[in-house]
């Protein structure tokens, strides 16, 4: 369209028409369909309205069309600004929401730390617990085994003497008086 309208090829030809008639050559002056919907007359707005189908061709609107279609423009306008608040107000809330959620999980997993630190304290003084307990436990088993050592030997001892000799009725009753020591 524009092509139609102004060329280089017409800017060599007529360089100097084109300057001296202030831009413009004698095919210009004539009247073009397409250059009046382009440049419609001053007193009409340069308005236009596109069907669907392929084949129309733009259309000018009165001032009552594009009035209207102004304010569907305008309402459109408010709209989508009103839409774009709610959608920031929507994303600040839910950018909110994560940071609060943020900071209770941050401060859960805190809670969660301390009380992991304690048990494993507490888990290190029951074993070192555990452990005292179970030298206590093979000290007292050994000390146990060592005085029914003893008291068996006593035993035994103390059958020699009594069934050995019958003279030597004085020498066990001396000795169980004052029995040796074998625990010390």
């Amino acid at each position: 369209m524009l092509s139609e309208v102004f060329t280089a090829d017409e800017t060599l030809l007529s360089g100097s028409a084109f300057f001296k008639t202030g831009g413009f050559t004698p095919r210009d002056t004539q009247q073009n369909p397409v250059l009046d919907l382009l440049f419609p007359p001053h007193d009409q707005e340069p308005v236009f309205s596109f069907s669907s189908s392929a084949n129309s061709t733009p259309k000018t609107l009165g001032p009552e069309e594009f009035e209207a279609m102004e304010e569907r423009k305008r309402r459109r306008m408010i709209t989508n600004r009103e839409s774009a608040r709610r959608s920031r107000m929507r994303k600040q809330m839910h950018l909110e929401n994560l940071r609060s959620q943020l900071n209770r999980l941050k401060a859960g997993n805190r809670d969660l730390m301390n009380r992991l630190r304690v048990v494993n304290l507490h888990g290190k003084l029951l074993r070192q617990e555990n452990q005292r307990l179970v030298s206590e436990s093979v000290m007292f088993q050994q000390k146990l085994r060592d005085i029914r050592h003893a008291l068996h030997l006593r035993q035994l001892n103390h059958q020699l003497l009594t069934s050995a000799w019958p003279c030597n009725n004085n020498v066990t009753y001396i000795y169980e008086q004052n029995p040796p020591s074998l625990i010390t």
